[in-house]
């Protein structure tokens, strides 16, 4: 089975501080780097824009980022209603 990159761009919403999602979004990259299915889950911020935020992520495979949505981790960040995903693309390495 083929790994899963995602690239997702989040936007924050109206009441909420760019500083604020920040800290959220990096409580949220340490904990979910610590799932057996994740390989790599990084958060940037736009320079442009700082209420812009782009996740890279690398899964073992889609089952993998389904249980991501499952754990307390994800949920409590989710809960927070901090961020809106503007774009998510689903990505497959065609080479090494």
């Amino acid at each position: 089975m083929e790994q899963l990159w995602i690239n997702a761009t989040l936007t924050t919403l109206d009441n909420v501080t760019a500083s604020d999602a920040h800290s959220a979004l990096v409580k949220l990259a340490m904990e979910t780097e610590k799932e057996p299915g994740c390989i790599y889950f990084k958060v940037l911020q736009h320079q442009a824009d700082p209420h812009k935020f782009t996740l890279w992520e690398q899964w073992v495979n889609e089952a993998a980022l389904d249980k991501h949505f499952t754990l307390e981790h994800t949920k409590a960040y989710l809960s927070q209603n901090i961020t809106v995903a503007t774009n998510i693309e689903k990505l497959t390495m065609i080479s090494e």
